[in-house]
Order: C-alpha cells, then structure tokens, then sequence
C-alpha cells in the first residue's frame, strides 16, 4: 500500500493495528543539520532542578528555504520510472529572402525553406531515503512528554527531499554535473567576464552606469538578437547590498541602486513584469565545488526555453516491521536537472 506524504494520524494507526504502539506521543517536531547543534547535547536525558520549567513546544531548527519554482518552470508527473525525457527542438533553414524575387517573363527557381527536429535528452534520477525508530525510542519520547519522535523523522525526510530538489534545481548533481546541471551550472551557457567586475552593490555612480548600459545588450548578443531577458538572478549578499542610493550625495527617493536597476530593465525590455532575484547559492561561499565565482543569470523564464521536471514527487511507504520492535519508513521520489532547451537565452555573468 503506498501513502503520498502520509500523516503521523495514518502511522499510528497501523502501528496500533500491529501492535507496535504504546500510549500517545504529544509535541512538535525537530530538524537537525550538521554544525547546527551540538550533538553531544542530543537525547532524552538532562539535568533540571524543581524549579525548572520544559516548555511544551519543541523549537524547530530553520533551514535557507528558496521556491526554485519562482525562478524556474517545474513540471511534475510527467515520465514516472522512465530513464530520461527527451525535447524535441525544431529548427527552421532556408536561403537569402531575396533569393525568392522574381523576375517579369522569366522562369526562375522558388526559394525553399526546410525544417527539422533534433532532440535534447536529459536523465532522471530516483532518491530513495529512510529513517528507522524503535518501540524503546518511543517510549522514551513518550516519557519526555513533549516530542513526537515518530513524525519528527517522517517530517525530516519530507524536508531532506525538499531541500535536496532545491539545490539541484541552482547547482545541479555535483555526482554527475553533466547529466543533470543546475540552473547556472550548464556547461553548454556562455559566460561573461567583464561586465560585472564585482558586487553591484559596492560599485560607484561611474561602474553602476556603465552596467546599467551594457548588460542588456551583452545579453540581446547573446541571444543573437532575438529576445530580451525576464529574469535576472544575482548573489543573495549584493542583494542585501543594493538598498542604497546610487549617489550618496544626491539620496533622493527613488534613486536606490535596485530600483534604478529595476526601472532600467522594466523600460529597456518592456516587461513590466521582469524580476530579480536573489539566490544564496549564486554566491562563491555557497557555491566553491560547483563554480567557485560570483554568478549571476540573466535568462528567459520560459517553458519553451528551460524546464525542470518532478516525474514523481516525493512518496512515503507506510512504515514496516520485521519483529514488532523495530520500524523501518522509506520514500522515495524523481527529478532531473534544469534542461536549458534554447542556450541562447541564457547568459552568466561572473566575477572573483
């Protein structure tokens, strides 16, 4: 039987029914990390004296949370427990338009034009994860009277999966960066060198101009000339920067360096709707087994153009028992990386 996101009520209940469960459990969740906490410090037993009082809520533990969905297509359920998802590109050929005139009295040739179809494959990986807890370690939650042990480690896979979708969706597989690349981690995408030469947000009226005046048309080059971009996407620390103004002797409102950065792209594209972004995992210190720099995208966030998918979405197994003392939970799930249909639109900017 399988149970998608199945609820801690569901688990008790057929844990009831093997005979697996003791008494009732109470309390919130907690989610670990490496370097989080101290793990010396994690377990049931500690001192407190009569004067001591445990708060009936567990404090969960936060964890940089981003919806790649905002920043990239996502489909979900398309090509479940197939190997790879192919796109088909069309490609269009043909001659000088003017090879097409015609002359008066004459028998000439009619220019042709062609067409033809070429696929882009990319694989789809399966994730299978697991937590184990026992009669005794439920018991011993139970005696702490204020943690659900059982839905914590349910609740912590569901996150583990999550978190792992959401950097894939920006850095891609470190494993295997070819067959499944990130958002700005596509070999195929050019990179720009000299058009950022460092955070925005610490460059001068001077520097910020000269950005302001070539990036739109480094990336229109790019595209070779065909469409401008939607999104742009810039390290989370020079986002944290850019609320000043562009001249600190003229701090007028309105002249904040990401508002102007903001109306110079709205006017020169004509997309009201053009965004930017901030991303964590653009900047070098979140980012140095992947592309050790600065990056920022400047893209078209377009299904036509670059798409994730989510085959199947994370599926939790009803939790099982080989001697009634010791449960085993799985799930499992499918994703690939970000498939970048049409290169061209998509340009990086890098800096050191």
């Amino acid at each position: 039987m399988f149970l998608k996101k199945q609820s801690y009520k569901e688990v008790q209940e057929q844990l009831k029914n093997s005979g697996g469960l003791i008494g009732h459990q109470r309390g919130m969740s907690l989610f670990n990390a490496n370097g989080a906490i101290d793990s010396s410090s994690m377990g049931y037993r500690y001192t407190i004296q009569t004067t001591t009082l445990i708060r009936p809520r567990v404090s969960e533990q936060k964890f940089y949370e981003i919806p790649f969905a905002d920043y990239i297509p996502v489909n979900f359920g398309m090509g479940a427990w197939l190997e790879e998802i192919k796109t088909n590109v069309e490609y269009q050929s043909s001659g000088d338009f003017e090879s097409g005139l015609q002359g008066t009295g004459q028998e000439t040739r009619i220019s042709q034009v062609s067409t033809g179809l070429s696929p882009i494959s990319y694989k789809i990986k399966t994730w299978l994860g697991g937590y184990q807890y026992s009669i005794m370690e439920m018991e011993k939650a139970l005696a702490a009277d204020n943690w659900n042990v059982i839905e914590g480690k349910h609740k912590a896979l569901e996150k583990r999966w999550q978190l792992g979708l959401q950097k894939i969706a920006f850095l891609g597989s470190y494993t295997d960066p070819t067959g499944v690349p990130g958002l700005q981690t596509n070999s195929a995408v050019n990179i720009n060198a000299s058009v950022i030469p460092g955070l925005i947000s610490a460059m001068n009226y001077t520097q910020f101009s000269a950005l302001v005046s070539t990036i739109m048309q480094a990336y229109f080059s790019n595209s070779n000339s065909t469409v401008y971009p939607d999104h742009f996407a810039i390290p989370q620390s020079d986002w944290n920067g850019l609320a000043v103004p562009i001249n600190p002797q003229f701090p007028v409102a309105g002249s904040m360096m990401i508002d102007f950065l903001q109306a110079a792209f709205v006017k020169i594209t004509g997309n009201a709707n053009f965004k930017i972004y901030p991303c964590a995992y653009l900047d070098k210190a979140n980012n140095t087994a992947y592309n050790n720099t600065y990056r920022y995208v400047l893209y078209r966030k377009d299904p036509e153009a670059m798409v994730m998918d989510v085959p199947l979405d994370l599926t939790q197994l009803a939790p099982n028992t080989d001697n009634n003392f010791t449960w085993n939970g799985v799930a499992y799930g499918q994703f690939t990386g970000v498939q970048i249909i049409r290169v061209p639109e998509v340009l990086y900017f890098d800096h050191s």
